[in-house]
């Protein structure tokens, strides 16, 4: 009887153990190449979607037999691929049935090792999501000689036009995880880039005031305000205590008021849809204060809600970590020790070496929560992140979400 139930308990954690376990991505089939204008002419034929053909591609429709899959686009001359591509020393390559069947081969294998159980992931990168995008590849050899492929994915859905992928290469500016790209190198059989486009805020299932893990800088962000800048006199009494109390006021270089209005947000419904939301920030006022290269942010309680190098990203050819935080920058945070150690545990989970190539962007109090930005920038470009994790009240990490990167 004993044995039975050890076997039983056994067969129970298996089950848990696997089900935390991201569905293993398997490579797209595609089995037959043929020409869009044989398709019974459904992809030039004007409609509302797009009443033109780009008649500077060639396309062809890769198929399975489930229907297509994509279409291989191929440039008519060197010009246009260095304009669709944006980079000048691309050359045309020639590509069939073999050469897709290859990409997709190492779309899923180097896709599938950036599906990490340790956190959440980003949704594009999972089965079945991943099999819901419609391919345009664009082949091309690099400066080295390589043959490598432009990936664009672009979300099947019931009001998006389906002829549009097999009449003109899709370009999009912004939007959801509906649309995503990935550069692979097939001679070398890397992964050079990729770039997803994603909500603002991630929710706990089932508890939708709360957030998960956020998505980009939210009160202290950079884009959604109006600001102006101020004298220390112009600060409130309680500003000015804290600032006077924790601050050399001889190294300040400049105060800045602003004001939030709202931010972004999305909520699940209880039928899995996901809809965006703003949510109202009443009399928000707050306050920048930018000392020694560091931005600390307050509300109007003289209350620190935020820390950053106050340098952009990229305004300095100095090595990228010497722009992160040191601990002593996070100190005024209760706990900050053991969320870092725990941003460790996480990254070595992913198979990376924060210590050696992490760095915290930025830290951020939202209620009685901690975001913590991180920058990891390793060797390899292409696996270069940005994650925000967020911690609870005791420190423990509630959720991690991952940026746009490339």
């Amino acid at each position: 009887m004993r044995n039975i139930v050890f076997l039983l308990l056994f067969l129970f954690l298996g089950h848990c153990v696997s089900a935390q376990k991201p569905a293993h991505l398997d490579a797209v089939a595609v089995t037959k190449m043929v020409p869009v204008d044989s398709i019974d002419n459904q992809d030039t034929k004007p409609n509302s979607c797009s009443g033109w053909v780009d008649t500077n591609i060639q396309f062809t429709a890769c198929l399975n037999a489930e229907g297509i899959v994509g279409y291989l686009l191929e440039p008519k001359d060197d010009s246009y691929l260095k304009l669709t591509l944006s980079d000048m020393d691309l050359r045309r390559c020639g590509a069939g049935l073999r050469e897709v069947q290859r990409a997709e081969a190492l779309f899923a294998k180097v896709i599938d090792l950036r599906v990490d159980s340790a956190q959440e992931i980003h949704r594009a990168f999972t089965a079945p999501r991943f099999y819901q995008y419609v391919r345009q590849y664009v082949f091309f050899l690099n400066p080295d000689g390589d043959t490598c492929v432009h990936i664009n994915c672009i979300m099947r859905e019931e009001s998006y036009c389906p002829s549009r992928p097999g009449r003109q290469y899709v370009v999009v500016c912004d939007g959801d995880d509906d649309y995503w790209t990935a550069d692979l190198n097939l001679t070398r059989g890397r992964l050079l880039s990729f770039h997803v486009n994603g909500p603002e805020i991630w929710l706990v299932p089932g508890r939708n005031n709360e957030p998960r893990g956020v998505y980009r800088e939210t009160v202290f962000g950079r884009s959604a305000w109006s600001e102006k800048n101020c004298s220390f006199d112009q600060l409130p009494t309680a500003v000015q205590r804290s600032v006077l109390l924790k601050m050399d006021t001889t190294q300040i270089s400049r105060y800045q008021c602003f004001s939030q209005k709202f931010m972004w947000g999305i909520r699940e419904k209880k039928n899995g849809e996901q809809v965006f939301w703003r949510k109202p920030y009443k009399s928000a006022l707050y306050y920048r204060v930018y000392v020694d290269g560091i931005c600390w942010g307050y509300n109007k309680k003289g209350q620190r809600l935020y820390v950053a190098k106050s340098v952009h990203w990229g305004d300095s050819d100095e090595d990228e970590k010497y722009w992160s935080l040191d601990r002593k920058n996070l100190s005024h945070i209760a706990g900050v020790d053991k969320m870092l150690d725990a941003i460790s545990q996480d990254m070595s989970a992913r198979g990376r070496d924060f210590a050696k190539y992490g760095g915290i962007r930025w830290a951020e109090k939202l209620g009685d929560r901690y975001v913590l930005a991180v920058e990891y920038n390793p060797p390899v470009d292409a696996d270069a992140l940005i994650l925000y994790y967020t911690f609870d009240r005791n420190g423990r990490i509630e959720g991690v979400t991952l940026e746009n990167w490339w």
